[in-house]
């Protein structure tokens, strides 16, 4: 959770990082003040994906930021207190007091002139470490990581969100309705029933779990993408993602049916040799859709793990095969082919929404314009958003590629063709998967998102609305705080997030062995429908879980006069 922050004292120091290597092993650790405690962070650096983590305090006497150094193996820090400054060391996975010393510890120190034109600066970072090509910056409370790629400076990590903004809480949190993904839910009934889920993934198409289920619309049919899925027998196919189509016979009223394919999705056509290669594995996952001209296009992210990137960018893709949903198709994937990359810098996991050009300001005639909101770093980005309109989406649609078609980028006084010029839609944020809807029940689009690291609305699903597609954007409503819920310690038939193994779960207990002795946790709210009851909004959305690695179906109502 999230404390308050003092403008005036920066939470980190020119020395509060420190790179550490222990054979090929290689972290980051850092020192961060939360009000007078000192806390240590650890990253690890031969995973991008993984986040910091927070590992306990130093001392909760700290007066300033602390400074890291590592003597003889042992890692040191130096610490401004009331009485002077100390030091303490790391033994045997302790803090411990030293010996206290009489040199202060440096608090502030000028951004290098390298860093003045980078993304830090924009951010208006008020204090900055910097070893090697990483760098922590203080961006009025928020502690984000940076590195060097191509001789710029890239966001790369949140440490800590700080958003100061006031956000709401109150009114009945989401419930979940029921499992979308394997074959019996994860959580048992009072009476000892494990349901069964809306696909019976594993028994129709052989599917032992997945996650995402982004829901696109195409020729009347609607369809769920997924992200990386585990396949029964057939582990090559470990990373590779899935489809299905939602039916009207689920296995409960007033709940759809989900019908896999059996066979993967599959991406085919140039690029696809050398560096811009497009690549299948893990992270690389379809992320929305919308249909043109009789034609399914879809955003796929590829090159995970280039240049150190979570995911390194995002590609457009075009359908072409039918779209012909068997659970027995065993040996007959769904084709995509790829018609170039969309954005490797803010727009890699994207949302996007078709609208009529007279509704968006700047854009004229009678057809739709695509609006692609999108961030960039992985689950450490700021919101912005793009637009192809007409001739954009003709020249696609004719076999053109992305970078040529001639895509817009908002930057709060209009649109630009570059796309280093678009302006963040609010700050601060850390923001991954993102899902944005425009509801016509209530005129207004619907933004979906996770909370960030240490946020103070918590481990949240969060919602914001607005009435034009660049905002402003509402304050934060929490929908789901997934540990008091999800988790719910007290009560194991509403529980359908793990904190420990129990083996039920087939992909995490029986494949990650990690996962299964950590906890669980929500990611990746998607928009699936919404639907006016009486003076309320009936919402939802699939919310994807780690242990276990499933998709379930939410739901959440909000008084309309709210929204």
């Amino acid at each position: 959770m999230g404390v308050p922050v003092d403008p005036e004292r920066p939470l980190i120091g020119p020395r509060s990082m420190l790179l550490i290597r222990q054979g090929l092993r290689r972290w980051l650790a850092a020192v961060v003040l939360t009000g007078n405690r000192l806390d240590h962070y650890q990253r690890r650096l031969d995973r991008p994906d993984r986040p910091w983590v927070r590992l306990g305090a130093i001392t909760e006497l700290a007066t300033g930021a602390g400074a890291l150094s590592s003597r003889h193996g042992v890692l040191i820090v130096q610490v401004p207190q009331a009485d002077g400054a100390h030091v303490h060391q790391l033994l045997d996975a302790t803090w411990q007091p030293a010996v206290a010393i009489s040199q202060p510890v440096a608090q502030t120190e000028p951004i290098p002139d390298d860093l003045s034109d980078s993304a830090v600066r924009s951010r208006h970072a008020r204090a900055i470490c910097v070893v090697g090509d990483r760098a922590l910056a203080d961006e009025a409370g928020s502690i984000f990581g940076y590195r060097r790629v191509d001789g710029r400076w890239e966001r790369d990590s949140c440490l800590r969100l700080a958003d100061a903004e006031p956000f709401i809480a109150d009114g009945p949190e989401s419930v979940k309705l029921a499992q979308v993904s394997g074959d019996a839910d994860a959580t048992p009934t009072p009476w000892g029933v494990r349901e069964p889920t809306l696909s019976r993934s594993l028994a129709t198409a052989g599917i032992v779990g997945t996650d995402l289920g982004v829901r696109v619309e195409h020729e009347g049919r609607s369809f769920l993408l997924f992200g990386d899925t585990h396949w029964r027998g057939r582990p090559w196919l470990r990373t590779r993602d899935a489809v299905a189509e939602i039916t009207n016979d689920g296995p409960r009223p007033g709940l759809p049916g989900v019908r896999f394919h059996g066979s993967p999705l599959k991406l085919t056509g140039a690029p696809l040799l050398g560096r811009d290669r497009v690549t299948m594995r893990e992270y690389d996952v379809p992320l929305d859709g919308y249909s043109q001209v009789g034609q399914l296009f879809v955003f796929f992210t590829s090159n995970h793990g280039r240049d150190g990137r979570v995911m390194g960018r995002s590609i457009l893709t075009v359908a072409d095969s039918q779209l012909t949903i068997d659970p027995a198709a065993r040996r007959r994937p769904l084709r995509f082919r790829a018609l170039g990359t969309f954005s490797a810098h803010h727009f890699i996991n994207v949302s996007t929404q078709l609208r009529p050009a007279a509704t968006v300001p700047g854009c004229i005639g009678d057809g739709d314009v695509l609006l692609v909101w999108g961030t960039g770093p992985y689950r450490a980005g700021l919101p912005r958003l793009a637009l192809l309109d007409q001739a954009a989406l003709a020249a696609i649609a004719t076999g053109g590629s992305p970078a040529e078609a001639g895509v817009r980028y908002w930057n709060r006084a209009g649109w630009s063709q570059h796309e280093p010029e678009a302006e963040p839609l609010f700050e601060p944020a850390a923001l991954g998967e993102l899902s944005v809807r425009w509801v016509p029940e209530v005129s207004r689009y619907l933004m979906l998102t996770a909370s960030g690291p240490e946020d103070p609305i918590g481990h949240a699903i969060t919602l914001r609305t607005a009435v034009h597609p660049w905002g402003p954007w509402s304050p934060r409503r929490r929908l789901l705080d997934w540990v008091a819920t999800g988790m719910a310690h007290h009560d194991p038939h509403t529980r359908f997030i793990k904190a420990a193994t129990d083996g039920s779960d087939p992909v995490g207990d029986q494949v990650f062995a990690a996962q299964a002795r950590g906890t669980g946790a929500a990611y990746a709210p998607y928009f699936f429908d919404a639907a006016v009851d009486g003076e309320e909004l009936l919402l939802r959305y699939t919310l994807s879980t780690w242990n276990p690695y499933q998709v379930v179906l939410m739901a959440h109502r909000l008084p309309i006069a709210a929204l």
